[in-house]
């Protein structure tokens, strides 16, 4: 895979997305944010240093596939940070809305796109947030895209021994804790590894230095299976026949089942 020259970040002015455009502009990648304030967005960014590169920001919704299309001209990858707030009840139309959106807005354009999701979506049915984040996985490995899948472990919730990024699969850990900014360079290795590619990996932070190879790191995972709505190795719950009608209409709509 060829290095991107510039990637779309949705999610871009969150505590995550701030630090993938920082680690875009650190590999020498130019980035482009959807905000609903544009100004609100530049001042976040203005004192940035973003040497020979930029950061565009174009105003829009991510739920909005139209200004979402605008935001994709010449650009070469996605990454996803995006999230309702805690307890706000948006996790439908934030947090799986985005992707049906983003899918739409591609239309037949094929670029990666790396999606921040989260651990413990296969352990809970019960959990609506996890719920519609693994509901939005679904749909993006149903997509045909080259995609990739991180889901972070707990943010700040570790020591300062933890700079180690480790990558895991199955969704078998139910508590771990992961830097900030290894989620954000993980989501950025991501768009031009291809050793990265149709993987479900867990992320997290653990004792030691900082992982210097990803390419190695991604290698030594196994890429879902061909045609699988889950993650490797994850557990098979969520039944399609309990799913409600709109997942099932945008899977024929986006997906697979078309």
């Amino acid at each position: 895979m060829m290095k991107p020259d510039r990637v779309l970040v949705l999610g871009g002015t969150g505590s995550v997305g701030r630090l993938v455009v920082q680690a875009l502009l650190n590999h020498d990648i130019s980035a482009r944010l959807l905000s609903r304030d544009p100004r609100k967005a530049k001042r976040m960014f203005a004192t940035t240093d973003t040497g020979s590169n930029t950061i565009d920001i174009a105003g829009g919704d991510l739920m909005n596939p139209a200004t979402i299309a605008d935001a994709l001209d010449h650009v070469n990858a996605v990454i996803l940070t995006h999230g309702a707030p805690h307890n706000s009840g948006e996790y439908e139309s934030v947090d799986y809305g985005a992707i049906p959106a983003l899918l739409e807005a591609l239309g037949k354009k094929t670029i990666p796109v790396v999606l921040m999701s989260s651990i413990g979506v296969t352990h809970n049915d019960a959990i609506e947030l996890l719920t519609w984040k693994r509901r939005g996985e679904r749909l993006l490995r149903s997509s045909g895209l080259p995609y990739t899948i991180i889901r972070p472990g707990w943010f700040d919730a570790g020591t300062a021994e933890e700079q180690h990024a480790e990558l895991r699969q199955g969704d078998s850990t139910e508590y771990g804790s992961v830097r900030r900014v290894d989620v954000a360079e993980a989501l950025v290795q991501a768009t031009f590894l291809s050793e990265a590619l149709y993987r479900t990996v867990e992320l997290f932070s653990v004792e030691g230095p900082p992982l210097e190879d990803w390419a190695e790191a991604f290698n030594s995972t196994a890429p879902d299976a061909a045609g699988a709505l889950d993650g490797i190795n994850d557990k098979t719950t969520l039944q399609l026949d309990r799913e409600p009608h709109r997942i099932i209409d945008d899977l024929y709509k986006f997906g697979s089942m078309k």
